[in-house]
């Protein structure tokens, strides 16, 4: 039941999130280098690269500890 509850949440944000946080323009335009400024320039964009680090860092710290302790085990 948690699992399930947990993706629906999930779920809910990612549909969510996007309308939310939209602004205006489709990022469809210029060269890669302006991309790159765009995306290393824009609050938000700068919050989600900040929040996929981290939880980067969160995953591969769980996933360290599971084989770890598989490696105990076995």
């Amino acid at each position: 039941m948690k699992k399930r509850g947990a993706a629906i949440t999930a779920f809910t944000t990612a549909m969510i999130s996007s309308q939310v946080l939209a602004h205006p323009g489709d990022h469809s335009e210029g060269s890669v280098f302006s991309m790159l400024t765009h995306f290393l320039t824009q609050p938000d964009h700068m919050m989600f690269i900040g929040i996929t680090g981290a939880l980067a860092c969160f995953s591969y710290r769980i996933y360290k500890k599971i084989n770890a302790g598989k490696k105990r085990q076995g």
